[in-house]
């Protein structure tokens, strides 16, 4: 097998998540399909480049000598990417993992036709969505977003990447629980998480996997696992699940009621994230505008929502 640029990104995913379950989510692959693709690669360059641990995959010597060339490899790679772009761009691509980006991208066009109204003119500004933080860090890696706004999970963070600037908008935000209106918690303005010890819970299988490990520690921490009973991709059918009382689910704070689903914060915030955002150094759109853009439509966002607004009066902070 020849080795190409595809396959060294599929090195450094694995090594960067340090799990082959992980990784597979995050290239789109099955996880047979991406243990069969490493067999074919360790084959190609003649020595084992990962070992498995009963925690995931450790690097061998000799894959940390591969991956530093792999790495720079690749960091060539984005600057061909970055020294060939035309010099007028006609579109700006957006990345987010929740619900900012319905703020952002209007008020980003009403911003630009301010400041500059030649750029505006040209300018196509594009969304992508994906609830996972790392496919967004791939997706700018290899040219296709600009800028992405990170959720990021506290103590359980996305690899670190040094190849794009990254500055913190919101430095705590917290998770919300989503529960039937009709639910005896319901109730409460706030839950302790050790209410919910025996309810079946609904994840997003595609989501970033820190969220799940945040919740899982959270809940060890109070003597009990949580029960995943079910899994979906699709926002409206667990929304339907939930709203029918036969589970519950850690949902952005943002989120909307209605459709008998109402959100509730969690007392002492257990389960926590982070908002960044993040972009590559060929972004049309100057680093300043867009912070001062995001930081305005989450600020919008949350003063349009009552229950994350009482949460926000007494523990929000953005840093400016």
């Amino acid at each position: 097998m020849k080795l190409e640029v595809r396959h060294l990104r599929v090195l450094v995913t694995v090594a960067d998540y340090g799990s082959i379950t992980k990784a597979a989510v995050l290239l789109g692959m099955s996880q047979p399909s991406l243990t069969a693709q490493l067999q074919r690669i360790e084959r190609s360059v003649g020595e084992s480049v990962f070992s498995r641990s009963r925690t995931g995959v450790e690097i061998t010597a000799f894959g940390r000598s591969l991956l530093a060339k792999a790495r720079s490899v690749l960091h060539e790679m984005d600057d061909l990417l970055v020294t060939t772009t035309p010099k007028h761009r006609r579109e700006i691509i957006l990345g987010d993992a929740g619900l900012l980006l319905s703020a952002v991208v209007p008020r980003l066009i009403a911003e630009l036709a301010e400041v500059d109204p030649e750029l505006a003119a040209r300018l196509t500004v594009r969304a992508h969505m994906d609830p996972a933080a790392g496919e967004l860090i791939t997706m700018m890696r290899t040219g296709r977003l600009d800028a992405a706004i990170i959720s990021d999970v506290i103590d359980f963070e996305t690899a670190d990447n040094h190849d794009f600037k990254r500055v913190t908008i919101v430095p705590l935000e917290p998770v919300f629980i989503g529960l039937s209106e009709r639910h005896p918690l319901a109730a409460r303005t706030e839950i302790d998480l050790a209410d919910l010890a025996d309810e079946a819970w609904i994840v997003n299988p595609q989501d970033n996997p820190g969220w799940l490990m945040s919740l899982r520690a959270a809940c060890a921490r109070l003597g009990f696992e949580p029960r995943i009973a079910y899994e979906s991709n699709h926002m409206a059918g667990a929304r339907a699940f939930v709203g029918s009382g036969q589970c519950v689910a850690i949902s952005d704070p943002m989120s909307m009621e209605g459709n008998n689903v109402v959100f509730r914060p969690l007392i002492g915030d257990p389960v926590r994230g982070r908002i960044d955002l993040s972009w590559v150094d060929r972004c049309p759109v100057s680093p300043g505008l867009l912070r001062k853009v995001v930081t305005e439509a989450y600020q919008n966002m949350v003063s349009r929502n009552a229950t994350y607004q009482r949460w926000w009066s007494e523990r929000g902070l953005i840093l400016a």
